[in-house]
């Protein structure tokens, strides 16, 4: 199916909504291995620009704007200019969720008039990791930084409270229960650098401002109600990976903000959620060693991130590149080459694989068939 093709979906949702415009707005997770770039992508700020373009391009007329989302998550300090611009076309702009809108997705979510869930949909709780030059090295990827998630701290910390308030086995020695937190809050900055903890308790402070900011736009209730149910969407879950249901999404922010899609509805989200899945390959794991001709040195590779588009105009993230293969030699065994001259494939031995990215970018989307590699 081709872009021509998803549009007729589009403009079947469209009609189910009474003429709201449709656009969609997915960043792809589809896995690789060894883990390829391009294959893949967050929701980050960079989605902006092509978000501002389609919108620019596209007739919104008075009925309003619908953003399907599909995403995995990614940096939340993208949502808010993003949300900003959207407002800027329709500040009543509503979020139709047929599968996955995880962590910075859910707090996009939260400033929609209106959240649209399909039984598949899924929310997820909007507590964040960190990362900075400052994280711990983790020393089972090539020495990249740990991220560190927030509520992971939290929590340790407040174990130490919870140890100190009791002592141990039950004393009331205040100095006992002095030193316990401190035995704590020492091993905590023995393990991680204190910059670390200090930009922990920074996003922390930020996520919550944030979410709250964002429910004030549509969500009714007072200052307290809004703490509560950012509590239960950052602390309460006990785990990133939960995910909401539509039916606990709309236990927590009321049915008057999270809808039920009909069945209708849910049927025709669905059809163009499964366009993307095959254009783009989604749901079939990349491997690299069966990607390439084992007597092929190399091969140009194009692979497709994430989409921003409605039934007028569409954009790509287009990663370009090549791949190169080599054997890679048993242990022990070593072979002379001239100067400048690789490794040659030799059939039977294990592959070593290289990644050369010529070209990344959002690209404007005139009528590609989804991946090509």
């Amino acid at each position: 199916m081709a872009y021509a093709d998803r549009k007729k979906l589009i403009s079947e949702i469209e009609s189910r909504r009474g003429g709201r415009r449709l656009v969609s707005l997915c960043t792809f997770d589809r896995q690789s291995v060894p883990p390829l770039p391009g294959v893949a992508m967050q929701f980050q700020s960079d989605v902006k620009e092509s978000l501002y373009r389609v919108l620019k391009e596209s007739s919104i007329g008075s009925a309003g704007i619908d953003i399907f989302l599909y995403t995995r998550g990614g940096d939340t300090n993208s949502v808010l200019p993003i949300v900003s611009l959207l407002r800027e076309y329709d500040a009543d702009f509503q979020v139709l969720v047929p599968f996955r809108a995880h962590s910075a997705g859910t707090l996009f979510a939260l400033a929609a008039s209106r959240i649209v869930m399909t039984r598949l949909g899924e929310l997820s709780p909007i507590d964040p990791s960190t990362g900075n030059q400052f994280n711990p090295i983790d020393p089972t990827n090539n020495g990249n930084r740990l991220g560190i998630s927030v509520e992971d701290v939290n929590a340790f910390l407040e174990f130490g409270r919870e140890k100190a308030q009791t002592g141990n086995n039950g004393s009331d020695n205040s100095n006992e229960k002095q030193m316990l937190l401190q035995a704590f809050l020492e091993r905590l900055t023995s393990e991680i650098h204190p910059l670390a903890l200090g930009n922990v308790h920074r996003v922390h402070k930020l996520i919550r401002r944030l979410a709250e900011r964002l429910l004030q736009l549509h969500h009714p209730s007072g200052s307290d109600e809004r703490l509560q149910l950012i509590d239960k969407l950052t602390i309460e879950p006990n785990s990133h990976l939960h995910m909401f249901s539509r039916e606990e999404a709309q236990q927590m922010l009321g049915s008057g903000f999270v809808e039920f899609a009909d069945e209708e509805l849910e049927s025709a989200l669905d059809s163009l959620l499964r366009a993307y899945e095959d254009d783009f390959a989604l749901r079939s794991v990349l491997y690299i060693s069966r990607l390439m001709n084992p007597t092929a040195p190399s091969m140009d590779f194009r692979f497709i991130s994430g989409i921003v588009e409605s039934g007028d105009w569409g954009y790509l993230n287009e990663t370009k590149g090549k791949i190169y293969q080599t054997s890679k030699l048993p242990p022990n065994v070593t072979v002379q080459l001239p100067p400048g001259q690789s490794m040659p494939l030799i059939p039977g031995l294990p592959r070593d694989f290289r990644i050369e990215i010529e070209e990344q970018r959002w690209t404007h989307n005139t009528s590609p068939k989804g991946v090509t590699i």
